[in-house]
């Protein structure tokens, strides 16, 4: 794992540079499409009335979005995501505020 600076990253797998699609294009449209797929059924599911149909389509639901997660994984292993280490004062922050409003709730 690449640690350099403030990014968590795995060394890049190098592909082609051509104007035609290599691997890492083919998985950055695939992330995207299933991005947007879970994206819509999360609506879907919000906004569903008829249980029976709900039923059906909540384990689509979880599929895709598992498969969505098995991608970005591919992709941050090969290098092609890269992520921000959090500082711990701003991780500590976040988890103070919503647990304040989550005890507001209570």
């Amino acid at each position: 794992m690449n640690n350099n600076s403030n990014q968590i990253s795995n060394p890049m797998v190098e592909v082609p540079k051509t104007i035609e699609m290599n691997d890492e294009n083919y998985l950055n449209d695939l992330l995207e499409y299933l991005k947007n797929m879970v994206n819509n059924y999360s609506y879907a599911l919000n906004e569903m009335s008829n249980q029976e149909l709900y039923n059906r389509i909540k384990p689509i639901f979880e599929e895709t979005s598992a498969l969505q997660r098995h991608f970005f994984d591919l992709a941050f292993q090969r290098g092609w995501y890269s992520l921000e280490k959090a500082e711990q004062q701003k991780i500590t922050s976040s988890y103070q505020k919503y647990s304040d409003k989550l005890q507001e709730m209570n």
